[in-house]
């Protein structure tokens, strides 16, 4: 029987004092490996981009995993997320008079009152919400948010106007939205906004302002609109289908759009228009969106060509001499770790520098130095692989491990993080769905390869350090998770499937479903899961040929960690962590979210010193404010390691990152102690004690 030999105490959280910092784990190969460059591999939707006024501070939104900033011109990156709850940013906009302030649009594919308007007045430093909206919003790439370059104060040192039109035809994978699309108008640079009358039809629009009379431009499907009176009323220019819009400051009446099949530019505010060339770029079935002219020279002007009915054929142009001729961009990111599939023509230019662009070349940033010709790999920092199921080190040696990838296959170290390799259990080259990825060896993988996201997962074996694949004639009907005997590595898990020689042969488990960590002492227990009417956790003494259970649950057990010193069963049950005493379940007394409720989804146990307890939450629909908190005495007090103060608007501190958000699974490296989090959307991360 296990039990507690410590008691605990109710209602005993406290705040007690470590010493340590987050360092990202991002995926890079060998050769990319150097001085200065820690890689990024991105691997989550980028939605938005913008500059800041000077040029060097560029923010970029995820579809699900947060905001990045990089404050030397898109070179490196860091998360930006104290205070924002959102998942993902389908608008950022700085303000062109102080590159303190800046806005973004939070939402993602479920709706929810965290969602809406953010602010920061510390170049993302910290967000607050100052408009609370129940909306999805993040599958359309739209620039949505204006400035009115007229209206600064110099005594606030704020841009006062701005506006937002709010997405027309919100959809959610699930939940339902508040549909309610308008104009919002802020008259105090973005701290309250007000609802503008009768803008219902322009709910979805893509916002201009012109920079000399501040009048504002809005396009949508059914045409051009203009206001001259801040948003009270507006008259329709154009019946064209706009796609794109922009102004630039250095022709303060001109006005640029794209339409499907054309380029048109207005000299006199919209009232007259001229085709620019585009017999070079149109094509039948194409669409042309997002024309955007450079600030500093704007004849230099890019777009890209979206294809319909999804062929993926999104091609980039660019041209400099006011679109007279266009070329093809060319996207040259040698150094992406994973497959650069094609993404949209996102962009965002200098302000000071006519060459200078900002872009993505699949799911990661890039930048172009040559007007829009070439966009290279400017992605360091970024990274938000998504794990798919658990992850563990190999036993023997745990600088070894192999990890499974939802979306994009996965990948293997050797050197404990610093280097990877991608593997492609999968086949495809676009990417694949692959759970519970466990290196045996540095030779021997397993993994559950599957079709799609909720599809049957398949056994996949290899033996050759994932040059090769074998799928072997067995599902995963159980966790997504594989393990290995740390006194037999011939005997391999992989999810309810047990191999004892070394992964050619597989068995179906009785009694067990995944096998999810073992214990650290001489004894080496095994613990897994069981599922049935009432869910256990299962131990086996004799390397899982047979398996007896310990306690049952009715609910979900989500993970398991167990304390061999102290004989401690630990076990996240539904949402909340608990520790078993006298075969009865106890919940632990940890801190709630921002939002008041738990969203815990993993726990692990330092090996070298058990006292010490990790738990890992992730909100999946927002940000857990509460996403990787430690205990140093068996669960009676924790500190949370989640960043809640802001972050330095001025300068990038290593020792001070973001790191951690949405983290869904935690395992300690037994030799180092170092925290290793697996997060939904927001890459490798790993917490390094200090001392």
């Amino acid at each position: 029987m296990i039990t507690l030999l410590c008691a605990l105490h109710a209602h005993s959280i406290a705040q007690i004092k470590v010493s340590g910092h987050w360092e990202p784990v991002p995926l890079v190969a060998g050769e990319f490996r150097k001085p200065g460059q820690i890689g990024g591999e991105g691997a989550q939707w980028p939605r938005s981009l913008a500059v800041d006024p000077t040029g060097k501070t560029v923010m970029l939104g995820i579809d699900v995993g947060g905001i990045y900033r990089s404050l030397d011109a898109g070179n490196r990156w860091e998360p930006a997320n104290v205070g924002y709850s959102p998942r993902g940013a389908a608008a950022i906009a700085f303000d062109p008079n102080n590159p303190l302030r800046v806005i973004a649009i939070g939402g993602n594919t479920s709706p929810g009152g965290h969602h809406g308007i953010y602010l920061s007045t510390n170049r993302g430093g910290s967000w607050r919400n100052v408009l609370p909206i129940s909306m999805a919003g993040i599958g359309e790439i739209r620039e949505q948010l204006a400035f009115d370059p007229t209206s600064y104060a110099a005594g606030a040192r704020k841009t006062m106007r701005v506006f937002w039109s709010r997405v027309k035809g919100d959809t959610a994978g699930w939940g339902k939205p508040e549909e309610h699309p308008a104009i919002y108008r802020s008259e105090d640079g973005g701290d309250t906004w007000q609802e503008l009358p009768n803008t219902a039809s322009l709910g979805g629009s893509i916002l201009r302002c012109l920079p000399e009379s501040g009048w504002l431009l809005a396009g949508n499907s059914t045409g051009l609109y203009v206001s001259k009176d801040k948003g009270k009323s507006f008259e329709q220019l154009t019946k064209d289908n706009v796609t794109g819009l922009d102004v630039s400051p250095k022709q303060s009446t001109t006005v640029w759009i794209s339409t499907p099949t054309e380029v048109l530019r207005s000299e006199d505010r919209g009232k007259t228009w001229r085709p620019l060339n585009s017999r070079e770029i149109s094509a039948t079935g194409h669409i042309l969106k997002n024309i955007k002219v450079s600030p500093v020279n704007p004849d230099r002007m890019v777009l890209w060509r979206d294809q319909e009915p999804n062929a993926w054929d999104w091609r980039r142009y660019y041209s400099d001499d006011g679109g007279q001729t266009w070329r093809q961009s060319k996207i040259e990111v040698p150094q992406a770790f994973l497959p650069s599939n094609t993404r949209q023509g996102i962009f965002a230019w200098s302000p000071t520098d006519e060459k200078v662009l900002f872009s993505i070349g699949g799911d990661l940033a890039t930048k172009s130095t040559d007007g829009g010709a070439t966009y290279k790999w400017s992605n360091q920092g970024n990274n938000g692989v998504l794990v798919g199921g658990k992850f563990s080190f190999n036993h023997q040696n745990p600088d070894v491990m192999f990890f499974g990838s939802q979306d994009y296959n996965g990948a293997i170290t050797k050197d404990r993080g610093k280097t990877w390799t991608y593997l492609n259990p999968s086949g495809n080259g676009w990417g694949g769905f692959c759970y519970g990825g466990y290196a045996a060896s540095a030779q021997t993988l397993v993994v559950g390869n599957a079709g799609g996201w909720g599809a049957p997962r398949k056994l996949k074996t290899s033996f050759n350090g994932g040059k090769t694949w074998q799928e072997q004639p067995h599902q995963f009907d159980g966790e997504d998770a594989s393990f290995g005997d740390p006194r037999r590595p011939e005997v391999i898990f992989a999810s309810n499937l047990r191999s004892e020689d070394g992964g050619k042969t597989w068995a179906k488990m009785d009694g067990c479903r995944g096998v999810i960590t073992a214990s650290a002492g001489p004894d080496g227990r095994l613990f897994g899961i069981r599922r049935g009417a009432k869910a256990a956790v299962v131990v086996s003494t004799d390397s899982g040929k047979t398996w007896r259970e310990v306690a049952s649950f009715e609910g979900e057990i989500r993970d398991i960690a167990y304390d061999h010193v102290g004989d401690r069963l630990y076990a996240v049950l539904n949402e909340l962590p608990y520790v078993l005493v006298n075969g009865a379940w106890v919940a632990l007394d940890i801190p709630k979210n921002q939002f008041g409720w738990y969203d815990v989804r993993g726990i692990a146990v330092d090996p070298r010193k058990p006292e010490t307890v990790v738990i890992a939450s992730a909100g999946n629909v927002h940000a857990s404010s509460t996403a990787v908190m430690l205990s140093r005495d068996s669960g009676k007090t924790w500190t949370n390691l989640t960043r809640q103060k802001a972050i330095d608007p001025d300068r990038l501190d290593e020792k001070q990152l973001d790191g951690g958000r949405e983290a869904f699974c935690v395992r300690i490296h037994p030799k180092t102690g170092e925290i290793w989090v697996a997060t939904s959307c927001y890459g490798f991360w790993k917490w390094v004690p200090n001392g």
